[in-house]
């Protein structure tokens, strides 16, 4: 399971309408892996509110990309969770995924979430 942040978006490859961040190599694109248990957390307990926020279908076995538009309503989202009450692990991703959110938003790009 993996979080990716695109670094630019030029010459960027598309699958269908959405930008792959899979395809890309590191000077293009930052990557943070995290273990599957945490991604089931995150499955069981976030998703749903990222889904709602940001126009995605995340699902287990999904990869979907948001933009640098949704990246305020991610970041409004993440940061109202109570991370004192959440697992270690899934806390390292959320925090990871609202930094990730916090430089789209700057560099005018977007990330991707796979589970």
């Amino acid at each position: 399971m993996k979080l990716y942040l695109a670094k630019t978006l030029i010459d960027m490859k598309k699958y269908g309408p959405t930008y792959d961040l899979s395809l890309e190599p590191e000077d293009r694109v930052e990557t943070y892996d995290f273990e599957v248990e945490d991604g089931e957390w995150l499955l069981d307990h976030v998703v749903d509110g990222i889904n709602a926020t940001c126009d995605t279908l995340l699902d287990d076995g999904d990869v979907d990309y948001i933009g640098a538009e949704y990246s305020k309503n991610l970041i409004d989202y993440l940061s109202q969770l109570d991370l004192e009450n959440i697992p270690d692990g899934p806390r390292n991703v959320i925090t990871k995924l609202i930094e990730y959110a916090e430089r789209a938003e700057k560099y005018g790009t977007g990330l991707a979430i796979e589970f």
